[in-house]
């Protein structure tokens, strides 16, 4: 018995060497550019300005097979800018991220490299707040999803039709520089209507009004 477990001790030491010498755990942070879409009932197509902000977050990278890897990886987002210039209505929101990255790495050398992936990503809104010079701001999400308002965020009694939850596809470039450091980019397509609730307020709109989020990462990553 003593040998079996010595034997089977010694397996999980090597499998985990061997997975070790394979994977890459990364930190990384940079810009965050994200648009929203919104399409109504008649086919009609209305870009939102943009959001700036940035992420910072964190990747596993464990290699399956030659160049071929995946990375799951946790991020905070964070953007901010003026949805509607016009009445200038200002729109702030912060994300948890869950990237789960698949990619190949294409060896330029021992120093340098070239990636491409194809990313999904899990998207949960942590908080999301909409504001207008003179008419105070408004609370998109609280902890039972009512609409808040005002700085204290008292809830106006009523269901938000906004998700908090997205989950988009993702396509990305990335360069490897000296070993350590990673220079990457990817566009992500939104793929969840994030008003798809609407209907509950107002059944004429129910699947007539679409509103979908995309956004671009552009950052730099120290890979240990």
């Amino acid at each position: 018995m003593k040998k079996i477990i010595l034997f089977l001790s010694a397996v999980g030491v090597l499998m985990f060497s061997a997975t070790a010498a394979h994977a890459q755990l990364s930190v990384g942070a940079g810009y965050d550019y994200a648009k929203f879409s919104l399409r109504d009932g008649e086919g009609g197509k209305e870009p939102s300005d943009a959001l700036n902000g940035f992420y910072v977050g964190v990747d596993y990278n464990v290699r399956i097979w030659k160049g071929l890897g995946i990375a799951p990886g946790v991020q905070y987002e964070f953007t901010d800018g003026t949805v509607d210039k016009e009445s200038d209505i200002k729109f702030q929101e912060h994300y948890l991220n869950i990237p789960i990255d698949i990619n190949y790495y294409f060896r330029l050398g021992s120093l340098f490299g070239i990636g491409v992936s194809l990313t999904p990503s899990f998207n949960i809104g942590l908080a999301s707040e909409l504001r207008q010079p003179g008419a105070g701001s408004m609370d998109l999400y609280d902890i039972w999803n009512e609409i808040g308002l005002g700085e204290a965020g008292e809830s106006l009694g009523v269901e938000n039709p906004y998700g908090r939850f997205d989950f988009m596809l993702g396509v990305g470039l990335s360069v490897d520089l000296f070993k350590h450091i990673r220079v990457k980019a990817r566009y992500d397509f939104g793929l969840v209507n994030r008003v798809s609730a609407i209907g509950d307020l107002d059944p004429d709109l129910a699947g007539a009004v679409k509103l979908n989020r995309n956004r671009l990462q552009v950052g730099v990553a120290y890979v240990f």
